[in-house]
């Protein structure tokens, strides 16, 4: 994923309509399913992408996952300013 790039890291400036940290469940995930990918992306030291942007050449964090867990290279960038809100 290219989240990184131009020097920044593009974080989504806001939840997308169907973010899976939102309540409800809008995505239909099997239970389980975003704990196992904060699990991952937490033991990773990385993030989730957002969904809506994967697919193309400019992927950005998930907005969700940045406001709830922010791994020690999203704290890094936030610490130097390099985030970049998409």
């Amino acid at each position: 994923m290219n989240v990184y790039r131009d020097g920044k890291v593009h974080v989504c400036q806001k939840m997308c309509k169907t973010c899976i940290f939102r309540a409800g469940n809008l995505m239909q995930l099997e239970t389980g399913r975003v704990d196992g990918m904060v699990a991952d992306a937490v033991a990773n030291e990385s993030a989730i992408i957002c969904h809506s942007t994967l697919g193309g050449d400019e992927n950005a964090v998930c907005r969700g996952f940045f406001d709830q867990h922010k791994t020690l290279p999203l704290k890094l960038a936030v610490a130097v300013g390099n985030i970049q809100k998409v």
